[in-house]
């Protein structure tokens, strides 16, 4: 899947704020300094993408993503090419991928949405998951929902608005609508 822009970017917190008269819930997202470190060719690494970095002190790189691109837009991205909010207008919709947050262990009633045994009648066993499979063939099912690790996924969400973006104390800011994956401070990424 070849994009047109990308952007890495920080979630910061979750709050409210008026729009169109109304409470709307947003995510503040900031934009890390980021660049391009190297090219992937297609004679070389059989695709074309560019391989971003998120720069940190005494240019060290936090995180490294690779953006698929097209093989003609690839040379109008020099490396060392610095990439920040311009790539986005106010109003434009944009796609935003991250990790969810970990959840560790979990039963079924919490990670499904199990309605578990019944809570009277001398029942001991209220949070188990009822039935695991049958008789035959003496095995579980795949796909049968059964206790284990929750949450970090990869989550991508589509069609999200860019309400504002703004600068407050030297950092730049994005304000997009809605709740978004990750925990805080971790790093998200915007497609257009």
């Amino acid at each position: 899947m070849f994009v047109q822009w990308w952007l890495i970017v920080k979630k910061k917190e979750m709050t409210s704020v008026p729009v169109n008269e109304k409470l709307t819930a947003v995510t503040i997202v900031e934009v890390v300094p980021q660049k391009v470190i190297r090219h992937k060719t297609q004679e070389k690494d059989w695709y074309t993408a560019l391989v971003v970095g998120v720069v940190g002190k005494n240019d060290t790189y936090l995180k490294q993503k690779e953006f698929n691109i097209s093989p003609e837009l690839l040379e109008s991205f020099p490396v060392w090419y610095v990439f920040d909010e311009t790539l986005f207008d106010d109003g434009s919709m944009i796609a935003v991928q991250g990790v969810s947050k970990g959840k560790g262990y979990a039963g079924p009633i919490k990670r499904y949405g199990m309605a578990g045994m019944p809570h009277t009648h001398g029942h001991k066993f209220r949070r188990s998951g009822w039935s695991k499979g049958n008789r035959k063939p003496r095995r579980w099912f795949k796909g049968h929902p059964h206790a284990g690790h929750m949450g970090t996924d990869t989550v991508t969400l589509k069609n999200i608005p860019v309400l504002q973006k703004m600068s407050f104390e030297n950092k730049k800011i994005i304000v997009l609508k809605g709740s978004l994956p990750g925990a805080f401070n971790s790093y998200l990424s915007l497609y257009k």
